[in-house]
């Protein structure tokens, strides 16, 4: 018996095992006003550039400051406020709609061998770091920003400050003349941390350790829960900042976000923001651990590492597209009536983990390649699910030969020569040079494919169906309001066709972009490392979704934690399925909505819609009923049979 079949069988005994299902007939109607869109999020129709400040652009020489050396990787370069007000036309011709900076936090401006050019040592939570320009430096970047349309997004920090607590006979103290070196003064109480010394970063550790000796607050205590509502309110309204970017958010205790987080969002609220979009920092790959943050009520979403993970192994490395489709098919354990995959915040590099150009530089038999597989690349993070963020430079062909330090290279022409373009093939680089007003065929595939995203927003927040997933070629539809788009990809080194049975069953494909050709209903040819973008000349018509299955109640293999709840139907449609469950006779709580099936894989049976059942969203041993509502797309509402299982 193989693999897969192994585990489809456990599969479905563990279903056995836990549910023996009853079911009583319900009139749809009674279940229509239940029916909930998904929740796409506040990031699902954002598109992000982000900024490291120091190494952008450096408009004022005069605050440089101490620890300014530009030929020191770990040091100062001189990027600042002004500099980045002075590129704005720059960054919103690449048709962004937002900006994420580095946090611009008065710094302990030198640890050991390094600066605080990146900002994760604060020190004064509630002033500019002098080094970045002043206040009103900042408010003019806002300002000026907000006049062009686009969101500034501030990365902050709540795990640690700098590194300030000593220890001497293993006992923590503040050396003489730091005792109120922080702002606010409950910063200055050594009680308010956890002085437990290095992290270790496994268990409890990982909670209360020092990251890398930084002093780590014990965010338990209510007075530091305050003290962070009180910090990040006074962001929001003196400077008018449009969303947070949380960094090391796993090192901190749910319960400190679940207070918090709210709380920001009311402040927001209440200064007229109608979305204030929060994503936190976890850095893990896979989507069983990543979705536990959004699904379990921690943050709104998350930086989407495993997307990360997996697009620059398809782009750079092995092309082995159904890894795509199982990263996708994962998306279900996002999915709560609050929150959904479409929200997270996708990336293909930035200043940790290094640039995506690092990996397909590496591995290109030549520059033609490379800066195939770069436009491949920027393609997928632009057109495929999520709130995409480009990280600096990548537009230009920036490699960088690592991560950390050697991913946080200068964008502006003042770099000296060991800092010029890494992004080369030989010596010729792919960028074309090293400043703002440079050529870039990677910029303009960027800056074309924004504008078509505009004209056609089903291609940044409508629905993501997987249609295949073979070999080195993947290939989903984006559809909404009954407009049906196909995004294709191919990762090989040579040209690929493939046929796809996308919903629009009727007309033609007209090419919006990419290297490609359509013919029939529907083949696709695609360029070696290149994509293919079409969109339907007809409407999806009438829909041929007419009954859903009885509700399954199981395992999965997709989730160790959680159980989950899936229907069929008889036919392949646009439909979206809103899961309900209660005790019996109380009232029924939404589980999500599902708006696409899963596509078969070794790991995940193909065409289910579905949701998982957290075991802390009811009492432990409840008894439940589930039931499903089907909305297609001419409006009808059709319903499972309801069932009943236990919270185990």
């Amino acid at each position: 018996m193989g693999r897969a079949m192994k585990r489809s069988t456990l599969s479905l005994l563990l279903s056995i095992a836990l549910i023996v299902p009853t079911y009583s007939s319900e009139a749809a109607e009674n279940y229509g006003a239940l029916f909930q869109p998904v929740a796409r999020g506040d990031l699902s129709t954002q598109s992000t550039y982000f900024v490291m400040t120091d190494r952008f652009s450096d408009g004022n020489p005069l605050n440089n400051g101490d620890g300014y050396d530009p030929k020191n990787i770990g040091y100062w370069h001189g990027g600042d406020f002004q500099g980045l007000t002075e590129k704005l036309p720059y960054i919103a011709d690449l048709g962004v709609s937002a900006i994420w900076i580095t946090p611009p936090f008065k710094q302990q401006s030198i640890q050991g061998n390094s600066s605080a050019y990146h900002g994760y040592w604060a020190l004064d939570f509630m002033a500019v770091d002098p080094h970045l320009g002043t206040e009103a430096d900042f408010k003019k970047l806002i300002a000026t920003a907000h006049s062009m349309g686009l969101k500034i997004f501030v990365d902050v920090v709540a795990n640690h400050t700098a590194d300030v607590i000593q220890y001497a006979n293993g006992k923590p103290y503040l050396p003489a003349g730091k005792e109120k070196i922080k702002n606010p003064a409950f910063l200055n109480d050594i009680n308010n941390y956890h002085n437990a010394g290095d992290s270790t970063f496994e268990g409890e550790s990982a909670l209360v350790g020092d990251f890398f000796g930084l002093d780590d607050l014990a965010t338990e205590k209510p007075v530091v829960v305050q003290g962070f509502i009180d910090i990040w309110s006074y962001w929001i309204k003196e400077f008018d900042i449009d969303g947070f970017r949380i960094d090391t958010f796993k090192h901190v205790n749910p319960e400190f976000w679940k207070a918090v987080i709210p709380a920001i969002q009311k402040v927001a609220a209440a200064q007229g923001k109608k979305s204030f979009p929060i994503f936190g920092e976890v850095a893990d790959g896979s989507p069983q651990t990543l979705s536990t943050y959004v699904a379990g009520g921690q943050t709104p979403s998350v930086l989407d590492f495993g997307f990360n993970d997996q697009v620059s192994r398809f782009v750079g490395r092995f092309g082995m597209a159904d890894r795509l489709a199982t990263l996708f098919n994962a998306d279900d354990l996002y999915t709560t009536s609050r929150t959904s995959a479409y929200g997270l915040a996708t990336f293909l590099g930035n200043h940790d983990i290094g640039r995506i150009g690092s990996i397909i530089y590496s591995g290109a038999a030549d520059r033609d390649a490379a800066l195939r597989k770069a436009i491949l690349a920027q393609s997928m993070l632009l057109l495929l699910r999520g709130g995409p963020v480009i990280y600096y430079g990548d537009e230009k062909g920036m490699a960088g030969s690592g991560g950390d330090k050697l991913a946080r290279q200068d964008m502006f022409a003042t770099q000296v020569e060991s800092w010029k373009w890494e992004a080369r093939i030989g010596s010729d680089p792919i960028g074309e040079g090293n400043s703002f007003d440079s050529v870039s065929p990677i910029a303009d595939e960027i800056k074309a494919l924004q504008k078509i995203i505009v004209n056609n927003p089903a291609l940044r927040s409508g629905t993501q169906q997987t249609l295949l997933a073979q070999g080195q070629v993947y290939v989903a539809s984006r559809y909404a309001d009954k407009q049906e788009y196909l995004v294709a990809f191919n990762a090989a080194d040579e040209s690929k066709t493939v046929s796809v049975k996308p919903i629009t069953n009727q007309g033609s494909w007209n090419r919006l972009a990419g290297n490609c050709t359509s013919t029939g209903n529907i083949e696709i040819a695609i360029s070696p490392n290149s994509f293919c973008l079409l969109k339907a000349t007809t409407l999806i018509t009438k829909s041929s979704t007419s009954k859903v299955s009885n509700l399954k109640f199981s395992s999965s293999n997709d989730s160790p934690l959680w159980k989950q709840l899936s229907v069929t139907v008889n036919s392949p449609g646009y439909n979206s399925v809103t899961f309900l469950a209660r005790e019996p006779k109380g009232k029924w709580k939404s589980l999500g909505t599902a708006d696409r099936m899963t596509f078969e894989t070794n790991v995940t049976p193909g065409n289910l819609y579905r949701v998982f059942l957290q075991p802390d969203q009811f009492k432990k041993n409840a008894k439940l009923e589930f039931i499903a509502i089907l909305k297609n797309s001419d409006g009808k509402i059709l319903t499972s049979k309801v069932a009943t299982g236990v919270n185990k």
